[in-house]
């Protein structure tokens, strides 16, 4: 790369077969606002898609855009039996872990969730200079809408609810991650501890705590039921938790959503799927904010909770039950105050 050149920016997405639809929405919106001026290579993660959908997809491509599909089925397998799953999750949001170490030969990278909408050009999230940090993200929307997950954060993660971080879009500084060994830092702490609120989201919290570059809420503004976003300028919108256009129409902000869903090959699959999704399901998905909030009451109640585990490992004599290598994260934790 000549000095003057700038240099590619890759962006990844990670879904299932299933949620492939939904994932074309959120990379047409990304592609639309693409500055024309760079090179993207999208990475598409999975372990089942189809080739058709893959060469439906495939369409979207264009000069300056590479979209590549990428099996992480070896990679993910040495963690995947111990990875919690929930009724609200799947094993592709674990995919974002293994990025920095499958591709070498990048030192920065852009994750989006495929339920988002794009409406700016990411190269700029990409020319942000992170310095040392592990992530660029933004703080949690949901830590501040919902007491219960903001109590959660502080006194189960040992975090600041307003410092907590959504990752559902983040900037990836894959040289430290592969410095320090983020994998297996996760794959450790997952040895110690189940976290059942945000699962990968939480360890990562946890594994980057003090080592976040915070962001506009701009480049990832959640739609929350009953939460207002109050941002002027917007860059990524995103769907986050119940809060599914595809699934109801009053979703805000979901004219982003569709106007991008009609320029993609799957926009009529869409359109059916919206129309067969019944009122006993949506009030379902609805509900989960309470579910959530009752899970966080009940890890905050818990006489074992990963604070305060954290502060029993910290101060034990004898660490034969605490994986070693986890010691110096665990005393870091154990010093916040519960």
């Amino acid at each position: 790369m000549s000095k003057n050149q700038k240099p590619i920016i890759p962006v990844f997405f990670g879904c299932d077969d299933r949620f492939v639809p939904y994932m074309s929405v959120a990379l047409r919106s990304m592609i639309d606002h693409a500055s024309a001026n760079r090179k993207f290579e999208v990475h598409i993660l999975h372990t089942d898609i189809s080739k058709e959908n893959q060469a439906k997809v495939q369409t979207m491509a264009k000069r300056n855009i590479q979209i590549v599909f990428d099996d992480v089925s070896d990679d993910i397998r040495t963690i995947v039996n111990q990875l919690p799953v929930r009724d609200y999750y799947s094993v592709s949001t674990y995919f974002r872990l293994v990025i920095a170490e499958k591709f070498p030969q990048y030192d920065k990278a852009i994750y989006i969730d495929c339920d988002t909408a794009t409406v700016e050009d990411v190269s700029k999230l990409y020319d942000i200079n992170m310095g040392n940090k592990y992530v660029a993200a933004v703080p949690e929307a949901v830590m501040d809408s919902i007491e219960e997950c903001g109590r959660y954060a502080e006194k189960v993660l040992g975090i600041n609810r307003h410092r907590y971080f959504n990752a559902g879009m983040i900037v990836i500084n894959c040289k430290k991650w592969r410095e320090v060994n983020v994998l297996q830092q996760f794959i450790d702490l997952v040895g110690f501890y189940d976290f059942t609120i945000a699962q990968d989201q939480d360890y990562l919290n946890v594994i980057c705590k003090d080592k976040v570059y915070y962001l506009p809420r701009r480049w990832n503004m959640e739609c929350i039921h009953g939460w207002r976003i109050g941002e002027k300028r917007r860059g990524i919108i995103h769907y986050a938790f119940a809060a599914k256009p595809w699934h109801d129409v009053t979703t805000i902000y979901g004219n982003y959503f569709w106007e991008s869903a009609a320029k993609t090959p799957f926009f009529m699959e869409i359109k059916a799927a919206y129309a067969a999704y019944t009122p006993e399901q949506l009030a379902k998905e609805n509900a989960l904010g309470g579910v959530v909030a009752a899970n966080c009451l009940k890890e905050i109640r818990r006489p074992d909770n990963f604070l305060k585990r954290c502060k029993k490992a910290a101060h034990a004599r004898d660490h034969e039950e605490v994986y070693l290598p986890l010691l110096p994260l665990l005393q870091e934790i154990a010093l916040v105050k519960a």
